[in-house]
């Protein structure tokens, strides 16, 4: 007992920082208003923008930012008026305009988490487009004016193409086509460099999350790209594939495309995450003809916790 209380009271001497608890330098500096990235997201009668990296010299990069910046930025973007566009497969297709910010004077915030002293900054918008909606949907928005080249080549039996990438990715695992559930499984061509050939993208996501119920049993999953770069077909240039318990699996599905940083090749949006657990916000960027993970975002609201 006297050792336990002995080490206990050891415990409760003040310990020097390390530099791992220190919190991160911020990203940028909020007077100088770089573009950010949002996402604007929700329903018709309810869409939300939130921002979600900032382009900082070229580069995108997480938004990381002293407390105070956080109201600063709701402030110098979000002031009600203010108009942006919105994005759907590298295309403009349409506007939000922000109707309430984040942290209006003499009211409540617009939303409040549980346990949370400081929540990221989101504003009420109004959303205007031609692009048919689902309940829910979601679009990739811009601080600043960003085109991007249209491609209009066609992939010749998609739903083909896109399978046979995924049993090369498959094939890769010890795993083959008896893997692939035909009512998980979905392709997809993405035209993100001009005129260049589209991207094909081969996905499964288990929407039950296993094959025991959600979480629960064994589950198979990937996201593949393929690109034909050289003339000579398509070849799997990123790959996401886990196979295994359901509720350790991490699963990827592709949320969206544009090209921020005005080179000419759009920047992929893919949402990751795990059965129970937060989401994470990933960026990926084409060199080479691969396409590499470029930037990972945690999708959480709480800045701070209390």
């Amino acid at each position: 007992m006297l050792s336990i209380l002995a080490l206990a009271a050891g415990c409760d001497k003040a310990k020097p920082a390390k530099d791992a608890e220190l919190p991160p330098p911020p990203t940028f500096d909020v007077a100088t208003k770089p573009p950010l990235v949002f996402q604007a997201f929700g329903s018709v009668d309810s869409t939300r923008l939130v921002p979600i990296a900032v382009i900082v010299d070229g580069v995108v990069k997480p938004i990381t930012l002293p407390d105070a910046d956080w109201r600063r930025l709701d402030s110098a973007y979000f002031q009600p008026g203010t108009q942006y566009e919105v994005y759907r497969d590298g295309q403009a297709a349409g506007t939000v305009t922000v109707t309430r910010r984040m942290w209006e004077p003499d009211s409540e915030p617009l939303y409040a988490l549980p346990g949370c002293r400081d929540a990221r900054p989101m504003a009420a918008v109004t959303l205007k487009t031609s692009v048919p909606l689902d309940p829910a949907f979601e679009f990739l928005s811009l601080s600043v004016p960003r085109a991007s080249a249209a491609g209009s080549a066609t992939v010749r039996d998609l739903a083909g193409a896109a399978r046979a990438l995924a049993v090369t990715a498959l094939k890769g695992e010890q795993l083959d086509d008896t893997d692939i559930d035909t009512a998980s499984f979905s392709a997809r061509a993405l035209h993100v460099a001009g005129t260049a050939k589209p991207t094909i993208v081969a996905s499964q996501v288990d929407a039950n999350a296993g094959d025991a119920g959600p979480g629960a049993g064994h589950t198979t999953h990937f996201l593949v790209f393929g690109d034909d770069t050289d003339g000579k077909g398509y070849q799997v240039s990123y790959r996401h594939l886990e196979s295994g318990e359901a509720r350790l699996v991490e699963f990827q599905r592709l949320l969206d495309h544009l090209d921020l940083t005005g080179d000419g090749t759009d920047e992929v949006f893919v949402e990751s995450w795990r059965y129970g657990s937060d989401n994470d916000l990933v960026m990926l960027t084409r060199a080479s003809g691969k396409w590499h993970e470029a930037l990972r975002v945690p999708q959480s609201w709480c800045v701070r916790k209390r």
